[in-house]
């Protein structure tokens, strides 16, 4: 089970400008990573575009990003370890539109908060039977 997700403060501020341009909609993208035992190392993040039919409320992964970087990691010593996105005018929590959409509880969130003054606080998630699970989210040692 996932306790914790390690990401280089680098490809966090690149998240939050991310979340920041798009706001007010929506941003999201693909992280690329290894699971160490409990921990989420990722090594890269892949930014994808959100075609969600209301980008306001919620995120949707481009399919056509999502299976080639399936395509890409297929044979590699990485893989899709989780996915971040943003929440405009939000807390940097899970929503119910998360919950009811998330998929696989072997992938990591990270959820950065963004408003017009600019991105705000990240948090990281484990999906539960139930609920989402804070865990916890560090630079890598």
């Amino acid at each position: 089970m996932t306790a914790a997700i390690e990401i280089a403060a680098a490809d966090l501020a690149a998240c939050a400008a991310r979340a920041c341009a798009a706001y007010p909609d929506e941003a999201c993208a693909l992280l690329e990573g290894v699971r160490d035992r409990a921990v989420v190392r990722v090594a890269r993040v892949h930014f994808a575009d959100n075609v969600a039919s209301d980008r306001r409320q919620r995120f949707e992964v481009d399919p056509r990003a999502l299976l080639r970087l399936h395509r890409t990691l297929r044979d590699g010593d990485t893989a899709i370890v989780g996915l971040w996105h943003s929440h405009p005018n939000g807390k940097a929590a899970p929503s119910a539109t998360d919950f009811s959409q998330a998929y696989d509880p072997d992938l990591a969130w990270i959820i950065t908060a963004v408003t017009e003054s600019g991105a705000g606080e990240a948090r990281a998630f484990r999906l539960g039977a139930d609920a989402f699970a804070e865990i916890s989210l560090r630079a890598p040692s």
